[in-house]
């Protein structure tokens, strides 16, 4: 309302000119709610005569809850008279919250004091992760480049070797001055012992390492349950393409520093607690939480209005708790505070209970909040519905699925937004003093613990802190936690806040909340993979292997299925089982799916109070027989059955085949578990069809022979980003890049194999696009297709876009003067390249008619690639690869043969091959035809190619390629103009067989290029 208004409506306002302006807000309020009070209550008079409204005495910040006031939604009225009353009520408030007790479970498994002769402890993955072996094969692997390597170790393990005997120098010579000071007893404790024995155990290590290195004949194996001090350097910091240690910026020497110091004073290194997280990045959250323990607040600040930035770990690749649990566990320790360890089914359960709202029979969004929370990170598990019942629109609402917490003020977005600012709150006056109270005694819950006066710092680790974030309920949860800390720090205290997450594949609304915190807090975001070199050590073994992300779901649904009963029987925990049973490990190796259930996923509420009914209903009638009730409701298997599966025991085995891999899945399938994670839209789901899945690919790049400079061009183009992430921060690559390549030639040369080897070997997503997958009957359909291209593409990120047989879909404008629609599909295609720089999607575009493509698209290929005809000394290299599982009779040169073929493509050379082949093998069909004898006819093991085979072959297949093709000659007219080797240059270009002196090939070879073929 307009300041006249107000005036001509409430004329106690017009005082406000002469008191200030706070004051003056208040009375506008005052007289407000006299305005819309009751005519009873506006017109009433206290002593004197004087009018007395009753509503001045609600305080927004302090109400008072009186019997018989509250009204339905939760929303409190007082009636107290005066300022002095509404005083004493703000005093009482305190006293009429009912008290917290805190559950004792939560006290013994979230608080962790501080005790400088206690460990940090071990979540309990972890901990059944230590049982299970791990094989280490260092010096296996004898392939090109493997000398490279052994130096490389060998200079890893005697730096750390050096490094560890003189450490142990220095813990003799502190033992010796020990034994001369009477007063010193330090070495009178085991942990000075331990220590030692930890150094020992490290040095011999390096020393076998050392010894293996220098020697890797051997071939040496190694077996570990606790991950060394070397794991992460070995298995994620090395390049194997380089041989060299990725961080070029500090010395081996000071990289091994934090690995090895921290592995002398825990009982495990830091690999095996926090998987291939580098030390450098904990030891720098460390730095930072220890200097927001030791701050002091300034002198204006205003925990109401103020907010100090926190610090936040998000994990990706990797979506258990366990990792971030030993995070929080190790920086507490190191920085010698006491740890209250947090998430989102806490928060549910200790502030929903206080709330009246638990698991079982009062649920609501609070106590829901961490189920909502697992499925916004992908860890719940899918609900199998029906076709139609959610929509692909573009708009999709990303409000669905909220669990009704959608209000008339707008969306999510801008109540999200509201909440950050401070202008929203979903609970009502008296729940927020609630929600104060409990939150205020969590945070107090170490001191509640030890029994004793603050004196150490303390650490509040929140997990899921950005799965919170992108709720109401939890944003409002976080906003008044941080509040209460920084309250507490403001006084004095020494307090911060830790926050974590991890999310095997973030979504983009996911990353998106991450983008928003980083906007105030210190976010860092790492890509870790617990079982990295599980999968690298374990290839071509048939061993089951331990997956710690499978063991920490595990873990997750049984801390759940206890929550629900302590919520079924309040004061009663009754847990159905132990990690540490060998039950409980026979779940975690089963393949059976009626019997992994736990393991596959986070389960929904349903699932989680059907399992605790089933173990209470038993042990009621049976003490100590709740297991048995257990595993009689997991012979049901889950509750929903996958639509199309006939028998719930059809369910695919977990492991079959290489490790790491989906075994027994169809791309097809494959391809949907990720379209509906990333929840595409109807064009990109379109699109998707045509990504290529590595795993399903079997060409690399030792399948196919090529120049070493065009396989070499290939990586640079395709991968260098991934592998020098660092080198793209600044200057001219920050801001330009390379944004495609052409790969050309004649047919069968081997364009579409280099392909899918980049898709093999990159490390990048590749998308195959065609005609069939951008054309469509309808106007306006295409654009959005290949608009759906790039977002899918940015999606995918890293991903190169392949395109094949490119002169179908970007050929020269003026060529279809007659297809109008044709201008308008490569007019956009055009238009969403030049928007690439936001992505790092990379074009590779493979043709045998260059010539016809659009002069456009040309100039956005900047590195044009020919793959030429193979020259003689290529072809004998091409048959040796194509022939390598074959057996060959002495009377066969493929010398001879190379030299015999001069027009061949590696096509042409695969199809003389297999021709070979079947000739041998009807040979042999021929043989048992004509076999008469008493015993049945056996083949040979295997087949024998001889010269006549060949024969046979050579005069069936003959070159698809001739010195007249009207397009050969077009394709050198083409490369002589837009190539590398331009009209009349001379210099050496690459190509297979680059040609010593010559500037032209001999006759009896058909080139497109003079001298070899390249870039």
């Amino acid at each position: 309302m307009h300041a006249p208004a107000a005036r001509r409506a409430f004329p106690t306002v017009a005082l406000a000119a002469r008191v200030p302006r706070g004051a003056a807000v208040a009375a506008a309020a005052a007289a407000c709610r006299s305005f819309h009070a009751p005519p009873s209550r506006r017109n009433a008079h206290g002593p004197g005569g004087k009018p007395v409204d009753d509503s001045v005495t609600e305080h927004d910040d302090d109400p008072e809850p009186q019997a018989g006031t509250e009204t339905s939604g939760g929303r409190t009225r007082s009636h107290a008279v005066g300022p002095a009353r509404s005083r004493n009520m703000r005093r009482r408030v305190a006293s009429a919250l009912p008290p917290v007790n805190l559950p004792s479970s939560f006290l013994d498994n979230n608080v962790s004091i501080y005790s400088p002769g206690t460990q940090p402890r071990l979540p309990i993955a972890l901990v059944e992760d230590a049982k299970h072996d791990k094989v280490s094969r260092l010096f296996v692997d004898q392939g090109p480049g493997s000398q490279h390597t052994h130096q490389t170790l060998e200079s890893y393990f005697e730096t750390a070797l050096s490094d560890l005997l003189l450490r142990d120098c220095e813990l003799a010579m502190d033992f010796v001055r020990s034994r001369m000071d009477d007063n010193n007893v330090r070495w009178n404790s085991p942990e000075p012992i331990e220590r030692v024995l930890r150094l020992w155990d490290m040095i011999l290590d390096s020393a076998w390492h050392l010894t293996d290195a220098l020697y890797p004949a051997r071939q040496a194996e190694y077996t570990y349950k606790v991950r060394p001090f070397w794991w992460w350097h070995m298995y994620k910091d090395l390049d194997q393409r380089t041989h060299k240690f990725r961080d070029q910026f500090l010395s081996l020497a000071m990289s091994l520093d934090n690995q090895l110091k921290h592995a002398e004073r825990l009982d495990y290194p830091l690999p095996h607690a926090v998987a291939d997280l580098p030390a450098d990045t904990l030891v720098a959250m460390q730095k930072a939480l220890n200097r927001d323990l030791l701050a002091s607040p300034p002198p204006n600040f205003d925990p109401k209005t103020s907010k100090r930035p926190i610090t936040v770990l998000s994990l990706s690749g990797y979506g258990g708790t366990a990792v971030s649990e030993a995070v929080g566990e190790h920086l507490a320790f190191w920085n010698h505070a006491d740890l209250v360890r947090l998430d989102a089914y806490d928060l549910s359960v200790l502030v929903g209970d206080y709330l009246g709202q638990n698991w079982a029979y009062s649920r609501g969004a609070l106590s829901m909040m961490g189920f909502r929370a697992a499925e916004l990170n992908g860890k719940l598990a899918r609900d199998y519905g029906f076709p139609g019942r959610h929509t692909d629109d573009e708009d999709h609402d990303v409000e669905a699925g909220l669990m009704g917490l959608r209000t008339a003020s707008g969306t999510l977005e801008d109540e999200l937004q509201k909440i950050k600012q401070g202008g929203y709150d979903c609970f009502s006056k008296w729940e927020n003093l609630k929600i104060d109270k409990i939150l205020d005694h969590i945070i107090r819950s170490a001191d509640l613990k030890s029994q004793s006066s603050p004196s150490r710092p303390v650490l509040i680790h929140i997990h899921d802190l950005v799965e919170l974030s992108m709720t109401l309920e939890g944003s409002l949860l976080i906003s008044r936690l941080r509040v209460l800390v920084d309250a507490a720090w403001q006084q004095g205290a020494k307090i911060a806040i830790l926050g974590t997450s991890s999310c095997e594949q973030p979504s983009e609304e996911y990353q998106n909340a991450i983008l928003d915190l980083a906007g105030g807090d210190l976010v860092i975001t790492r890509h870790v993979q617990p079982e990295r070199a599980d999968r690298h050590t374990a290839k071509g073994s048939r061993r089951f292997p331990f997956s710690l992300q499978k063991a920490d779901y595990f873990v997750e649904n049984l801390h759940n299925i206890n929550r629900m009963l302590e919520a079924m029987d309040p004061g009663s925990i009754q847990r159905p089982l132990d990690l540490s049973s060998d039950s409980v490990r026979t779940y975690l190796l089963s393949a059976n799916p009626r019997f992994s259930i736990l393991r596959d996923s986070v389960l929904p509420v349903r699932e989680i109070y059907h399992l605790a009914c089933a173990f209470r209903a038993l042990k009621s009638k049976h003490e100590g027989c709740g297991s048995a009730g257990f595993l009689e409701r997991f012979k049901m298997g889950p509750l929903r059955q996958k639509p199309g599966q006939p028998f719930l025991d059809e369910e695919r085995p977990e492991y079959k085949g290489e490790p790491g891999e989906a075994p027994n899945k169809t791309a097809e399938e494959a391809k949907g578990e990720t379209r509906a994670s990333m929840k595409l839209n109807e064009y990109e789901k379109r699109i998707s069809v045509g990504q290529i899945h590595r795993e399903n690919l079997r060409t690399t790049f030792a399948d196919v022979h090529a120049p070493a400079e065009t396989i070499s061009a290939l990586k640079l183009l395709t991968s260098l980003a991934l592998v020098r992430p660092d080198a793209f921060a600044y200057g001219v690559l920050a801001q330009d890049k390379i944004s495609g390549c052409l790969l050309y030639g004649p047919p069968g040369t081997g364009k579409t194999m280099l392909a899918k080897a980049v898709a093999k070997e990159s490390g990048a997503n590749m998308l195959e696009i065609s005609g069939a997958t951008i054309n469509d009957k309808w106007v306006g359909e295409s654009e959005k297709l290949i608009r759906a291209v790039f977002t899918l593409a940015k999606r995918l990120s890293p991903c190169v876009v392949f395109i094949d047989e490119a002169d179908s879909l970007l050929a020269n404008r003026s060529m279809f003067s007659n297809r109008p629609s044709h201008r308008e599909h490569i007019n956009q295609f055009l238009k969403e390249w030049d928007g690439m720089e936001e992505t790092n999607a990379f074009i590779m575009v493979a043709t045998n008619r260059p010539f016809d493509l659009d002069d456009a698209v040309l100039r956005r290929l900047p590195r044009k690639i020919l793959v030429d005809l193979p020259l003689k000394d290529d072809r004998a290299t091409i048959l040796r690869l194509l022939l390598k599982g074959e057996t060959l009779d002495d009377s066969v040169s493929l010398d001879d043969y190379a030299a015999r073929t001069p027009h061949y493509s590696g096509s042409d050379l695969k199809n003389v091959c297999v021709a070979a082949a079947m000739a041998a093998v009807e040979e042999e069909n021929e043989a048992a035809a004509k076999h008469t004898g008493p015993e049945a006819f056996r083949y040979p093991e295997r087949r024998v190619l001889r010269r006549d085979h060949f024969e046979r072959a050579v005069r069936q297949i003959p070159a698809s390629i001739s010195e007249d093709m009207v397009s050969l000659k077009m394709i050198r007219k083409f490369d002589e103009e837009y190539g590398n080797r331009k009209k009349g240059a001379k210099k050496k270009a690459m190509g297979f067989g680059v040609l010593d002196d010559k500037q032209y090939a001999v006759a009896e070879e058909a080139r497109i290029r003079p001298g070899g073929s390249g870039l």
